[in-house]
């Protein structure tokens, strides 16, 4: 009898724990990870605060259902988990994650977009995909771009040397240079450049003209005359492929600058 009992007790302890394990009380999680379009450093002192929200109701406050807090979080992406109490869920409504970057009470990234969780078919769990507040955002990628001219066949002189400026021309009085690079062994037409991202800042709110010269024997033999040929459109930030700048030169013999 008394060999029977132990086992009993410890069966039934075990079914308790594998219960509470497999949220069969209170509470449940939720995982994910906060991201930007780009792996990106956090000033110190960020902190991460996700929440999961009960977003039903359009014409009242959401309700929080849970939250975590990532104190002095260093980059993201970062991971969150969220405990909540199933019990609060209903399963008609719109469960939603919301995601806020801040320092020192200043805002710096939050989500955009609805990331639905739990009911209505959704996920239990969600990555976040936030978006920086601020109209600037300091690439990390190098600016890609491509130079192309159908008034040259064959490669381009051993001494020619394509100068590239990327200006800013939002303000046609303040006109100002963002970024600026020289590029030699060009080989031939396309020419493929990548522009320095050091400290270069891009708004997709801004109007973007891309100059280009190309110098050999001494002289300026290729350019793109036409100011309005010049522009170019920038997203938020350039992102892998997603950005390529691409314009075409003409020989200044022909089309001298208007």
């Amino acid at each position: 009898m008394t060999r029977l009992f132990v086992p009993v007790i410890w069966l039934a302890a075990l079914a308790v724990s594998v219960c509470v394990a497999a949220a069969c009380g209170s509470s449940n999680t939720i995982t994910g990870e906060v991201r930007f379009h780009r792996d990106v450093d956090l000033p110190a002192g960020a902190t991460v605060t996700v929440k999961l929200l009960d977003t039903s109701l359009a014409d009242a406050s959401a309700i929080e259902l849970g939250q975590d807090v990532i104190e002095n979080a260093e980059r993201l992406p970062v991971r969150f988990s969220i405990e909540y109490d199933p019990g609060e869920v209903d399963g008609r409504a719109e469960i939603t994650l919301q995601a806020r970057v801040e320092v020192d009470d200043q805002l710096l990234y939050i989500n955009d977009t609805v990331h639905p969780v739990l009911t209505r078919g959704a996920p239990r769990n969600s990555d976040v995909r936030v978006i920086s507040v601020s109209e600037f955002d300091q690439c990390v990628e190098p600016l890609p771009g491509q130079i192309h001219s159908s008034f040259w066949d064959g490669d381009l002189p051993d001494d020619a040397v394509l100068e590239i400026r990327l200006w800013d021309a939002s303000e046609p009085e303040e006109r100002f240079v963002v970024v600026e690079a020289s590029f030699a062994d060009l080989g031939g037409f396309p020419i493929h450049f990548e522009l320095p991202y050091e400290g270069v800042e891009i708004s997709r709110h801004h109007r973007y003209e891309l100059e280009a010269n190309i110098h050999f024997d001494g002289e300026l033999q290729f350019h793109i005359p036409n100011p309005e040929w010049r522009r170019t459109v920038l997203p938020y930030c350039p992102d892998g492929d997603d950005l390529s700048i691409v314009n075409d030169v003409f020989p200044v013999s022909e089309f001298p600058a208007e």
